[in-house]
C-alpha cells in the first residue's frame, strides 16, 4: 500500500521526529511504499497565496478557491505544490506526525493542509466525505506527542478531551475528504519519560502500525444522510438504562465483552455518548445518546450488547433542534 507521512517538528532530534522516522522505517519494513513530507527539513513554504499557482484567474483580486479551480483544469499549480498534490492523491493512508501545540497541529502543517487540499483538484463539486478523494476507503492516522498526561485530556481534566481537540483533523480534514479516521496514537508527555519508557513507546508504535489497514476505523456521518446539505435524516434517541436483573457472576464475566461492544458501537457512530453511574451505585443508571434511523434500529443496536438480557432500556426520541 502507498503511505504518505507528513511530519512537522523544528528539531530533528526530538522524540516526535523519532516517531516519524520510526513510522517510516516500520512501514517500509512491512512492505509498504512510504512517501514522506518532513516539512521543516523541506523548508516548506506554508503560506497559501498566489505563489501556489502559475496561472491567474483574477490578477486584481485573490480568491483562493477560484484560483484553485483554474489551476486544477489548466495544470496551473506551482511545481512544489504539484509534487505534494501527487503524493496526497497516490496514498492509501495519510499519517500526520506532529507535537500537539496549542491544542492543534503546528502552523507549518496547517499551511500544508491549506495549500495541498485544493478546491477542484482534491475536493469540491460533490467530492466530499464518502465521495471525496479517500472514497471511504483510504485511512487517516494522527501520531502526536503531548506535554500533559492522559488525565489532562480525559474529559475530566483541565484540558478539553482529546477527541474534541482532534475533531478538526478527524472530521474536518480526514473524513471531509473521504479518509476514514483511526484512533490516534498518542505519546503522552515523552519529555517526562526515561529512555527505556521512550523505547517502549516506539515499540508500541510498531505494534500499532501493524494494524493500520486491519483495525476498525471511526464511521462518521455520511453525506448521503444530509439531503441538500441540510439536517441529518438520522434521528437521535436518549436511552435510559437500568438493571432488570441483579448482578451475578455471569454478569461480571460479560463486562469485558460489554465494554468492547460499547466501543465498537461508538466507532460505528451509533452510540454518540455514554454516561454511567458508578457500578456499585444503589440505583445504577446509564444514559446513551443513539443515532439511528428509527426506534427499532436503536433497539436492535442495544440488543447486541452482551449484557442486554440484564438490562432494561427506555428509549425516547429527542426533538430535532
Amino acid at each position: 500500500m502507498n503511505i504518505l507521512i507528513v511530519h512537522a517538528h523544528p528539531e530533528p532530534q526530538s522524540f516526535n521526529s523519532a516517531l516519524a522516522r520510526r513510522a517510516r522505517e516500520t512501514l517500509t519494513r512491512q512492505g509498504h511504499t512510504v512517501t514522506t513530507s518532513f516539512l521543516n527539513e523541506m523548508a516548506f513554504q506554508p503560506v497559501s497565496d498566489r505563489r501556489n499557482f502559475t496561472t491567474a484567474k483574477d490578477p486584481a483580486y485573490f480568491k483562493q478557491q477560484q484560483e484553485e479551480t483554474l489551476a486544477s483544469s489548466a495544470n496551473g499549480f506551482a511545481p512544489d505544490l504539484e509534487a505534494e498534490l501527487r503524493k496526497l492523491e497516490a496514498c492509501d493512508a495519510l499519517l500526520f506526525v506532529f507535537p500537539l501545540w496549542w491544542f492543534g497541529m503546528p502552523a507549518i502543517m496547517k499551511g500544508w493542509v491549506d495549500r495541498v487540499f485544493a478546491y477542484g483538484r482534491i475536493y469540491g463539486n460533490g467530492k466530499l466525505y464518502e465521495n471525496g478523494l479517500g472514497q471511504a476507503r483510504k485511512r487517516g492516522l494522527v501520531i502526536t506527542s503531548t506535554g500533559g498526561g492522559p488525565d489532562a485530556y480525559s474529559g475530566l481534566g483541565f484540558n478539553p478531551p482529546m477527541d474534541a481537540i482532534l475533531t478538526p483533523i478527524h472530521h474536518g480534514i480526514f473524513w471531509f475528504n473521504g479518509f476514514l479516521p483511526l484512533d490516534p496514537f498518542i505519546a503522552w508527555s515523552p519529555a517526562h519519560l526515561d529512555e527505556a519508557a521512550r523505547h517502549g513507546v516506539l515499540d508500541a508504535l510498531d505494534a500499532r502500525l501493524a494494524t493500520l489497514f486491519t483495525e476498525s476505523p471511526h464511521q462518521l456521518p455520511r453525506l448521503e444522510d444530509f439531503p441538500n446539505y441540510g439536517k441529518d435524516r438520522q434521528k437521535r434517541f436518549m436511552v435510559t438504562i437500568t438493571r432488570a436483573k441483579p448482578v451475578d457472576e455471569a454478569y461480571r464475566s460479560l463486562v469485558p465483552a460489554e465494554l468492547q461492544r460499547v466501543g465498537e458501537l461508538k466507532k460505528a457512530g451509533i452510540f454518540l455518548s455514554v454516561h454511567l453511574t458508578p457500578s456499585d451505585a444503589a440505583e445504577w443508571r446509564g444514559w446513551v445518546l443513539v443515532r439511528a434511523p428509527d426506534r427499532d434500529a436503536a433497539a436492535a443496536a442495544l440488543a447486541t450488547l452482551p449484557l442486554a438480557s440484564y438490562l432494561h432500556f427506555d428509549i425516547d426520541q429527542l426533538a430535532p433542534h
